[in-house]
């Protein structure tokens, strides 16, 4: 088994094993689909499957239907997140803190920084390290933006600009409903409004999501009603988004707010 507590390390896990029985499944399509990147890596990938891409989709809207899109994307950002785990470090909190630090002395603007998913949970104090340092500015600062390449190259970090809102119809004032974490020159850093990241979590629907979604509630950074209200709100405007499936997204919803399991 694959020791790793990165996002995407127990889809890797299944489908290098799945391959090896000869078996057909998402995961051993989905390694079969990164054979290439994942043995450049070091793993060995045992007899690819052929037409993996073409197969996995299939695969994905026998079951999933209409949300097979946004499942399959899912699961590909997954693998390159795990692809990346092998050429970059783990961000613990003090690197994170640097690396915002030193963002936040390229621009003589007010901007604000929002942090999202695997940057939240390390600062928020849930989670040691994560491999993608996630965040989006208001208003986009574009020496904050030209310096990020750099930084990331200093600090063997990977950047993602990244945000909830890219994803599902976040209601409007998430600005003023995410909570101040710090202040660095005229930089005031935020985490993206802990209520839309858990749904944008639910979602996606991964072991790791789910259990950021389970922390978020049992620190009081959100709450089951108001993961709830905001999906209510959000739900007539899912339309914008064809990716998403509005039934099948309310069941996960459901779903994920139940107590986890002992």
């Amino acid at each position: 088994m694959i020791a790793s507590d990165l996002p995407g390390a127990e889809l890797i896990d299944r489908g290098l094993r799945d391959l090896a029985l000869g078996c057909e499944t998402e995961e051993s399509l989905l390694v079969s689909l990164a054979a290439v990147p994942l043995r450049a890596l070091g793993f060995a990938v045992i007899s690819p499957l052929a037409d993996a891409e073409l197969r996995l989709y299939r695969r994905l809207a026998a079951v999933h239907g209409d949300a097979a899109h946004g499942r399959y994307n899912g699961l590909v950002r997954r693998v390159v997140s795990f692809q990346r785990a092998g050429m970059r470090q783990l961000a613990d909190k003090a690197r994170i803190e640097a690396f915002l630090e030193a963002l936040a002395q390229e621009t003589k603007t007010e901007t604000d920084v929002f942090v999202v998913g695997g940057t939240s949970a390390v600062l928020a104090g849930w989670r040691d390290t994560t491999i993608d340092l996630n965040l989006v500015m208001r208003p986009e600062s574009d020496a904050m933006l030209r310096a990020i390449p750099l930084l990331k190259e200093r600090l063997h970090l990977n950047v993602e600009l990244a945000s909830p809102d890219q994803f599902i119809p976040v209601p409007a004032g998430w600005e003023r409903r995410s909570p101040v974490i710090s202040r660095v020159g005229r930089v005031t850093f935020r985490h993206y409004d802990f209520c839309a990241q858990a749904l944008a979590k639910i979602e996606r629907g991964h072991a790791r999501d789910l259990a950021d979604v389970h922390a978020m509630l049992a620190r009081g950074l959100t709450s089951e009603a108001d993961v709830r209200a905001m999906f209510a709100r959000m739900e007539p405007e899912m339309y914008r988004f064809p990716a998403l499936d509005p039934a099948s997204f309310r069941r996960a919803v459901e779903a994920a707010l139940l107590p986890p399991a002992a």
